[in-house]
């Protein structure tokens, strides 16, 4: 379904169409030139970014996030990050090759060479800025894809030239595409080793939040703290780590001070989650949906999450989303989800081990349940498109008491990665997407977001200019949705 244009689009298309024409001739200004296009040629400090109309500016107000914007997170990402991780795909590829063939078979040898084939043709695509291309396969969403792609702009249907978003999860599932499409090792995921070493790694941690977690009582003191160790086990994040080369805090340091973070919590309505979650809903059962991010630690942390609200009556099921497949390398799908259960129970610690049997007792009880998995999560469309898209999903989530949507790609997708002022009230930026109460939980790591007090942006990025893109900060955002929807 072809989607109706917004100003935001026409913000990004408008800008970059004024800087190519501008700059027919980067670097040497003919006699005949204005002052103001002399100006404008110098913004452009490359042959890379003369070649592909790469603006040295942050991005405009109410535009997409996107490549031509060379100050903007968009275009490091691009330049610095999509192709390390395709890069790695290769070397994990190359290094563990007869690994992969005694599992898959000798067969499958040939096939490796081939993937690694179109993978190096994906990264060259990337960092030429080529147009995206159809999918021709077997994809379960080749359809959703090919439509999007087709009702593109001819003009932003290119990695640096579309929004940032689309060339994010366009690279993302197009790499899934040569194993889906393969023959051999149709079950393989790149990511597998990482995500399991997400959970491995943290294992002190994991223990550590395990035997504080035991015998809580019901308060909302204990319910927020374990919403903020939930928030800043997002920062457990490969890319944003490998990006900034930051300290991650795991929960050892939240549980010695809690309160000593809560500074850099922007938006902090726990309270307000608190009273809807404790309050006697009209409805027998009470849901409250996740919609996962990152495996490994932070997954445990949602589960902790999940359990304290099914133990102390604030939810009588919790129900988790994943992504239908390997997604921006450490993203959840059904089989980490199940990997991480298992692990946990057959786990040599007591403790964990007996934490890992519960949970799989809950799922056989229906205290858990894992949702059918859809693949509006690995589309490209930002979430106000979902009642559109995905029909199905938007009623079945109607039906919840409280989405909880994890991480920086959600909150993204919620405000459709759109550069908003930082003080825009979020409901303007849903664009209608409100199936029912909800709140976001995400450490920043992109200049994508809403809600914050006057000033309080500029007062940060007096402290550090690039405070959004360093996870240090985190929101806990909540959007009511009890009067439109009768609860």
């Amino acid at each position: 379904m072809e989607l109706e244009s917004t100003t935001s689009e026409r913000t990004v298309g408008n800008v970059a169409a004024a800087s190519a024409a501008a700059v027919s001739a980067p670097g040497a200004a003919s006699k005949g030139e204005s002052a103001g296009t002399q100006k404008l040629n110098k913004v452009f400090k490359s042959d890379f970014d003369a070649k592909y109309n790469i603006v040295d500016i942050n991005t405009p107000l109410n535009a997409y996030m996107s490549g031509q914007y060379k100050r903007s997170y968009a275009y490091y990402n691009l330049r610095n990050v999509l192709p390390v991780v395709l890069t790695n795909v290769i070397d994990t590829l190359t290094k563990d090759k007869n690994e992969l063939v005694a599992r898959y078979g000798e067969s499958a040898r040939e096939e490796l060479k081939i993937i690694i084939g179109l993978i190096s043709r994906l990264k060259y695509e990337l960092q030429t800025d080529k147009p995206f291309q159809q999918y021709n396969g077997e994809e379960a969403d080749r359809e959703i894809w090919n439509h999007f792609i087709t009702h593109l702009p001819d003009d932003e249907r290119s990695f640096y030239r579309a929004c940032w978003l689309y060339s994010e999860c366009y690279t993302y599932r197009k790499l899934y595409s040569f194993v889906e499409n393969s023959i051999f090792i149709k079950e393989f995921d790149y990511f597998a080793k990482v995500k399991e070493h997400a959970l491995t790694s943290c294992i002190e941690d994991i223990l550590s939040l395990s035997n504080t977690t035991r015998r809580t009582e019901k308060s909302k003191e204990v319910f927020e703290e374990l919403m903020k160790i939930n928030l800043w086990s997002n920062r457990c994040d490969v890319l944003a780590s490998a990006a900034y080369q930051n300290e991650r805090i795991f929960n050892s340091t939240v549980l010695d001070d809690v309160s000593a973070i809560d500074s850099f919590i922007l938006i902090n309505n726990v309270s307000e989650i608190w009273k809807l979650l404790d309050s006697k809903p009209h409805k027998k059962q009470q849901v409250v949906d996740i919609v996962l991010d990152n495996a490994g630690y932070e997954l445990f942390t949602d589960f902790i999450l999940a359990e304290y609200m099914i133990e102390k009556g604030l939810a009588t099921k919790v129900r988790f989303h994943v992504k239908a497949h390997p997604w921006f390398v450490l993203d959840t799908t059904e089989a980490d989800f199940k990997w991480t259960l298992q692990y946990l129970s057959e786990h040599s610690d007591y403790i964990i081990s007996l934490i890992g049997k519960k949970y799989l007792q809950f799922l056989d009880e229906g205290k858990f349940e894992l949702a059918p998995v859809s693949c509006f999560w690995t589309s490209p469309h930002p979430f106000f498109a979902m009642r559109d898209i995905a029909p199905e999903l938007y009623q079945k989530l109607q039906e919840s008491r409280l989405i909880i949507f994890k991480g920086d790609l959600n909150g993204r997708k919620i405000l459709s990665d759109v550069c908003w002022d930082t003080t825009q009230d979020i409901k303007t930026c849903l664009r209608g997407f409100l199936p029912t109460n909800f709140c976001l939980i995400r450490t920043i790591k992109a200049e994508v977001l809403c809600g914050l007090p006057k000033g309080l942006n500029e007062s940060l990025t007096q402290r550090d200019p690039q405070w959004m893109l360093t996870g240090n900060y985190g929101i806990i955002h909540f959007v009511d949705g009890t009067r439109e929807f009768g609860y």
